[in-house]
């Protein structure tokens, strides 16, 4: 796996929000965080940059890769974390409180968490904290494909056949489409051999990662994908032809990211980490996640959609009341064995 660093600088004096005796004073604090490893880290560095005000001394390091991949990394390292926290999902969520590797998130000691909209909480489990959601949609190239589906069935259309792009299950990409492909054909979530054998029918080009399959789009070796609506957001930004439907049965997918925090870090870093949550929850943080050019869902009440952030994201009361999510506490205990099968299926 290859690794991106980040490193978030400040040096301006200032005061703590959360103000903590516990909190290292005058000392050099390198904060290690699981991201993103492209653009969708610019908010995490804006919050990471007015957490270095508070704390001069204290920076803050993102490095890019699978949320999946790092608690391998801890579970190898003994519980003993080479992070402090990180920006996860509710699947990799439940994976990470299987491995007993989080240390929960209280938040009452979050102030804005308070504004929180009251369907995301429950789908941290109690772990984290939420920050921003994003949609799972499909993302097509306009030049080629005159009239989208508005379906996942309709992603079977012999139109489309040779050209449609799958994400390894690995990825909550990957796992929650194929929840949801069962989902669409009337079976449980769970049945991911169902699932399996109605891709197998599609013959997909299969993407690694959500990033990997929006430049295999980007390229044109594939017309037409299930991605992220960031990635989608992305791709069109960078100028490309690239088309994106909310799909609506049973409605838009929404997956929260949300802020944890491992285990066994060294002391002071728990208030640190609130305090960067609290960050990621003010207005003006928010609506810079939500802004061009990566379009992340907001999670705080009486932040509204930009216009130019609709094609993307729920943007009307209704759009969002529609927003559906899937059983991940059920769904993601089964990755391991999916990801087996799946390349058992695609391999060669």
């Amino acid at each position: 796996m290859q690794l991106k660093r980040r490193t978030v600088l400040g040096g301006l004096i200032g005061t703590a929000a959360l103000a903590s005796p516990a909190i290292l004073r005058a000392q050099t604090r390198e904060l290690v965080m699981i991201g993103y490893g492209n653009e969708q880290d610019n908010p995490l560095i804006r919050a990471g940059e007015e957490l270095s005000r508070r704390h001069p001394g204290v920076t803050l390091t993102i490095i890019g890769g699978l949320s999946t991949e790092a608690l391998a990394q801890i579970r190898a390292a003994r519980g003993n974390s080479p992070y402090d926290m990180a920006v996860m999902g509710s699947p990799a969520i439940v994976n990470a409180l299987a491995e007993d590797v989080l240390e929960p998130m209280d938040l009452s000691l979050i102030p804005n968490a308070a504004n929180i909209e009251a369907r995301f909480p429950p789908l941290s489990y109690g772990a984290g904290c939420p920050i921003t959601f994003e949609g799972i949609g499909i993302a097509y190239n306009m030049d080629v494909i005159d009239s989208p589906p508005t379906t996942w069935q309709d992603l079977w259309d012999p139109a489309f056949a040779g050209r449609v792009g799958m994400c390894r299950p690995q990825s909550n990409l990957g796992l929650g489409v194929l929840a949801a492909t069962s989902e669409a054909f009337g079976q449980p979530q769970t049945d991911m051999a169902f699932a399996l054998e109605k891709w197998r029918e599609l013959d997909p080009l299969v993407g690694r990662s959500p990033p990997l399959l929006q430049q295999m789009l980007e390229r044109s070796e594939i017309d037409i994908t299930p991605l992220w609506h960031v990635n989608t957001a992305l791709a069109t930004a960078a100028g490309l032809p690239i088309g994106y439907v909310k799909v609506q049965d049973p409605g838009p997918l929404m997956l929260p990211s949300s802020v944890v925090h491992f285990v066994n870090t060294a002391d002071g870093t728990r208030e640190l980490v609130h305090e960067f949550a609290d960050i990621m929850l003010q207005p003006e943080l928010q609506e810079f996640a939500g802004s061009a050019p990566f379009y992340f869902g907001t999670v705080v009440e009486g932040v509204e959609t930009s216009e130019a952030a609709s094609p993307y994201v729920p943007a009307t009361q209704e759009e969002r009341d529609a927003m559906s999510s899937l059983a991940w506490q059920d769904i993601a205990p089964l990755r391991g064995e999916t990801v087996e099968a799946f390349d058992r299926m695609y391999a060669g």
